[in-house]
């Protein structure tokens, strides 16, 4: 599921066509193996973060791309709340950890919601 701002817009569809060709298909790589596997435990392209956060994981280029979400709604559903990327231990955006958790709290007060992204 992809973050529609409260104003409607799908930031994460925005961020995905921002992105390099290259790393858009990479992103969809990433995204069709997740949706296929069962468990994502101990997968490269997943890590939990804490707090029910987590990052999807891919490469592409010399970046390192960590969209990153939350579990839910629902069963086998992962929600895209930021898109970011990192070089060494520094995330871009810097606060994408916290805008992650801001976002999911506007979902949950029905301010914002959430939109299919079919893989």
């Amino acid at each position: 599921m992809d973050y529609c701002s409260p104003a409607g817009n799908n930031l994460i569809e925005q961020w995905y066509w921002d992105l390099p060709e290259e790393a858009q298909a990479e992103f969809d790589v990433t995204l069709k193996t997740l949706s296929i596997t069962e468990d994502w435990r101990g997968m490269s392209e997943f890590k939990v973060l804490g707090g029910g956060l987590g990052e999807i994981r891919f490469r592409s280029g010399n970046i390192q791309y960590r969209p990153a979400g939350y579990f839910g709604p629902g069963a086998r559903c992962f929600s895209i709340y930021v898109g970011c990327h990192k070089k060494g231990e520094i995330y871009k955006p810097p606060d994408a950890f916290d805008l992650a958790a801001k976002r999911r709290a506007l979902v949950q007060r029905g301010e914002a919601r959430l939109r299919e992204r079919i893989v």
